[in-house]
């Protein structure tokens, strides 16, 4: 029943990367969006950009998996999880300002992992 929960939970932090999606291709303007990653140090330009919403959006296919295989108790759902962790961890050094706290949340997941 315990794992059920965390699912939900891992689930919903796979969700809030559609915020990235959104962000970055443009389906919500708001006073975050830039083309500039790595707090500003690099310019990716508008391609850039599409490419790293849809980067997002993997993100969010990843945890989703994940969830799905926590929630039916699947082998492999640690591999997954941890392999969407890492991910989101990488993508959130790229737009660090606005994906602090999911770094707190994927180095938890990742630590968590490491010690079961």
């Amino acid at each position: 029943m315990l794992l059920k929960i965390i699912a939900i939970f891992i689930l919903l932090h796979g969700l809030i990367h559609l915020f990235g999606v959104i962000t970055f291709w443009k389906i919500d303007l708001h006073e975050h969006y830039s083309t500039k990653v790595l707090g500003g140090a690099l310019d990716i330009g508008e391609r850039g950009v599409y490419v790293l919403g849809f980067a997002w959006l993997v993100a969010t296919i990843a945890f989703t998996i994940a969830a799905y295989g926590m929630f039916t108790d699947q082998d492999w759902w640690q591999t997954e999880l941890f392999t969407a962790a890492m991910y989101s961890l990488f993508l959130t050094v790229l737009a660090w300002k606005d994906g602090i706290f999911g770094s707190l949340i994927n180095l938890a997941i990742l630590i968590t992992l490491l010690l079961t």
